[in-house]
C-alpha cells in the first residue's frame, strides 16, 4: 500500500469512529418508519450486485435485497432510496446517518466489525482476482511482486496486496478510471472483486483479457448498519432470512446473470426448514 492510500485507510477508519463516538446510534427502525423510507447505500457500478441499466435504472442482486427488507419494513419496495456509494466512502456514509443501511459488497472483515455492525451474511463471494491482458504469462500471485497493478480505494484486501505479495498498487476512487487505466497500460492488471472482472469478460471490449490470477479465498459478503442497534438488525435479518426461505436470492441470481451458489442454496434450504 502507498503512503498516500495508508493515510486513506487510516483516516477513513478514525473518522468513522468519530461519527460512531459521537452520533446516537439506536433507534433507526423507528426512524425509518417515521420517515416512511429506507435509505440504503448501494453500488451501482459493481455488475452483478448493483449497476445502472440500459434505462438508467440502479439494479442488481443486492438492490433486489434491500427492496425486499423496504417491503418487509415497510410494506413496499418502493419505499426506499437508494443512495450510490463507493468502496472507500460507504461506512463514512453509514456512521455519519446519511443513510439506513448498506448493501454494497460489504466483505466480513474484523477491521470493519470495529466500527459497524453487519446483518446476516448472505453471499460467500470470491476474492480478488486479477484482470490482465491474454498473452501475459503471471499466474501467481507472487508474481506480481513489485509490479504496478490497478485497484479500488477501500477495498478490505488492498493492505494483503501491498504488505504481502509487494504489490505496487495504483488505486482509484472507481472502476471505469481503473478499467481506463489498465487499458492506458499505466498498470499490468487490475485487481478486484472476482464475480465483477467475470462480468467484465463477457462485453466485447474485453476479449484481449483474461482472469490471470485466480482468487486465493472466499469472503462472506454482508449488510452494514450502526452499531449497537438491536432492534434494526433484527428486522432486517428476519426480512433476509425471508428472502432466502422464499427461494429469493436463488431468483435473484438468475435474474442478474450470476452462476448459482452452493453456499446461497444452502442457506435457502436451511431458512425454508425453520
Amino acid at each position: 500500500m502507498t503512503g498516500f492510500n495508508r493515510m486513506m485507510g487510516v483516516s477513513a477508519l478514525a473518522l468513522a469512529t468519530f461519527f460512531v463516538a459521537g452520533a446516537a446510534v439506536a433507534g433507526t427502525l423507528e426512524n425509518v418508519k417515521a420517515r416512511g423510507k429506507l435509505i440504503v447505500g448501494v453500488k451501482n457500478d459493481y455488475v452483478p450486485y448493483g449497476y445502472l441499466n440500459d434505462k438508467g435504472e440502479v439494479v442488481g442482486f443486492e438492490v433486489s435485497l434491500a427492496k425486499y427488507v423496504a417491503k418487509e419494513l415497510l410494506g413496499s419496495e418502493d419505499k426506499i432510496e437508494l443512495v450510490p456509494v463507493i468502496a472507500a466512502n460507504r461506512i463514512d456514509f453509514l456512521t455519519a446517518g446519511r443513510i439506513d443501511a448498506i448493501f454494497a459488497t460489504l466483505g466480513v472483515t474484523a477491521e470493519r466489525a470495529k466500527v459497524i455492525d453487519f446483518t446476516t451474511e448472505y453471499v460467500s463471494a470470491a476474492g480478488p482476482s486479477v484482470l490482465m491482458a491474454k498473452e501475459t504469462t503471471i499466474s501467481k500471485w507472487e508474481e506480481l511482486k513489485g509490479k504496478s497493478v490497478c485497484g479500488i480505494q477501500g477495498s478490505y484486501y488492498n493492505k494483503k496486496m501491498t504488505e504481502e505479495f509487494g504489490i505496487t498498487l495504483v488505486a482509484f476512487k472507481t472502476q471505469p478510471e481503473a478499467y481506463r487505466a489498465l487499458k492506458d497500460n499505466r498498470c499490468i492488471g487490475f485487481v478486484f472483486d472476482d464475480m465483477t472482472l467475470q462480468q467484465k469478460l463477457k462485453e466485447a471490449d474485453w476479449t484481449g483479457y483474461k482472469i490471470a490470477v485466480a482468487p486465493y479465498e472466499f469472503q462472506p459478503m454482508a449488510g452494514g448498519i450502526r452499531k449497537d442497534d438491536a432492534e434494526f438488525r433484527q428486522a432486517v435479518d428476519k426480512a433476509i432470512g425471508k428472502a432466502e426461505a422464499e427461494g429469493k436470492l436463488i431468483a435473484w441470481e438468475t435474474e442478474f446473470g450470476m452462476p448459482h451458489s452452493d453456499y446461497i442454496a444452502a442457506r435457502a434450504k436451511a431458512a425454508s426448514a425453520k
